[in-house]
């Protein structure tokens, strides 16, 4: 069968992890008190996170911050031992979707970066560029940049083309104010 091949194949890596048989208590039953349940679980979801992370820190984090949830909600919690292994693989998910989120953002200031060698005069409009308000940059950004028409940058931001020609103009006023 597929799952036995699978199966030895993943028991000899599974060995080699810190984790020993038994190490993961099941708790059937409402402990007596959070904090034997604290101490009877804490090692081993602090396991569960350095797995799932490969950082003890990160995973001393989300267990710590799993247990605050665990700990605000103590009282209506059903199985708390579930309750907190979900919340131990969340944390861990959320950590890992957020250095996602961190190498591409660092990719691109890299990327951005590489753009330093410019005029001064690109530094001067940058400048008054990230002084328009959020709709006035887009519309300038996607008009002179990205060379979109004006029908094409109101589709884009979901507005009318009248009122995306007011906004350039507007834009471009200020500018011009700014620029001098």
């Amino acid at each position: 069968m597929v799952d036995d091949a699978i199966t030895r194949d993943v028991e000899p890596l599974l060995a080699q992890l810190p984790v020993a048989d038994g190490d993961m208590p099941r708790v059937t039953a409402v402990p007596d008190s959070f904090e034997s349940f604290f101490a009877e679980t804490r090692d081993p979801m602090l396991r569960l996170a350095s797995l799932l992370t490969g950082s003890v820190s990160q995973a001393e984090e989300a267990v710590q911050e799993s247990f605050v949830r665990v700990y605000e909600r103590w009282s209506s919690i059903d199985d708390p031992g579930a309750y907190l292994r979900r919340a131990v693989v969340n944390r861990c998910t959320s950590w890992h979707r957020h250095r996602a989120v961190v190498r591409r953002t660092d990719a691109e200031v890299a990327r951005a970066e590489s753009y330093l060698d410019r005029p001064a005069e690109t530094d001067e409009l940058a400048a008054a560029l990230a002084q328009l308000p959020r709709r006035r940059r887009a519309v300038v950004v996607l008009r002179f940049y990205q060379q979109l028409e004006l029908a094409d940058i109101a589709a884009t931001l979901g507005v009318s083309v009248g009122t995306v020609k007011s906004t350039l103009n507007r834009a471009l006023a200020q500018l011009r104010g700014t620029l001098g």
